[in-house]
């Protein structure tokens, strides 16, 4: 007896793959405004939407879910993941992010293992500075954040832009600053770590103004800690 196929199972199959594709379609939302928006820099929003993934305050499936669904067909990243997908990137742009979302945030790591880079370009070494944030405008729009870690990805942090109506608790700064006496004017501020060899220079020098506004620091309980990066003077101690 020759057996036939059925076509109700391969009509089945086909309307769960179909199912499945609306279903997953239908996960992601549309798009929505300027890319970047309601930040400055798109690359600011990237850091606080890979700390909402972290949190599960969003999930944007696997790294192939979000590449096929974006570009419409299959995508094998072990190929194709050594460049930068930028219709990935242009979407996360300008994904929508409700109020209740923002409020959600609490911790900002500025760092290249960001968990969302790896959505974009796969195998991107962290070599370029294809994610630098070079705008922190927008920042206050996460009102709840407590805790910001530069580590990188940033050019230069102006301190003035992280004052109220934030209420930063704690601070990790290992990239350029501007406005360091801005450190005075944040009354949640809990603890400061710096690493930088020209603060330490200064900070290590009495009555200069960064040991001032160490000292203004520590005066009202914050705890401090000042490193050097490099130095051809062994291994001198922290300023705390």
């Amino acid at each position: 007896m020759i057996r036939r196929r059925n076509p109700l199972v391969g009509a089945t199959a086909a309307t769960m793959l179909g199912t499945a594709k609306v279903t997953r379609a239908a996960f992601y939302p549309e798009p929505s405004g300027a890319p970047g928006a309601p930040f400055g820099d798109p690359n600011l929003k990237l850091v606080v939407m890979s700390a909402m993934m972290d949190k599960g305050i969003i999930d944007l499936g696997t790294r192939e879910e979000l590449a096929e669904h974006v570009l419409g067909r299959p995508v094998d990243l072990d190929r194709e993941g050594y460049y930068p997908l930028l219709p990935v990137r242009t979407y996360l742009e300008r994904y929508p992010l409700t109020r209740e979302m923002l409020d959600k945030v609490d911790t900002l790591y500025f760092d290249g293992g960001n968990t969302i880079y790896s959505y974009i370009w796969k195998f991107w070494g962290g070599e370029d500075e294809s994610f630098d944030v070079t705008d922190m405008s927008g920042i206050a729009n996460c009102p709840n954040i407590t805790t910001l870690d530069f580590t990188s990805m940033v050019r230069l942090v102006d301190l003035e832009t992280l004052k109220p109506p934030m209420k930063l608790q704690h601070l990790t700064l290992g990239v350029d600053l501007a406005n360091l006496p801005a450190l005075l004017d944040m009354p949640d501020l809990r603890g400061v770590k710096i690493y930088d060899d020209d603060i330490y220079r200064d900070v290590m020098t009495p009555g200069s103004p960064a040991r001032q506004v160490m000292e203004g620091l520590k005066a009202r309980g914050v705890s401090v800690f000042v490193h050097w990066i490099s130095s051809d003077q062994g291994e001198p101690p922290a300023y705390q």
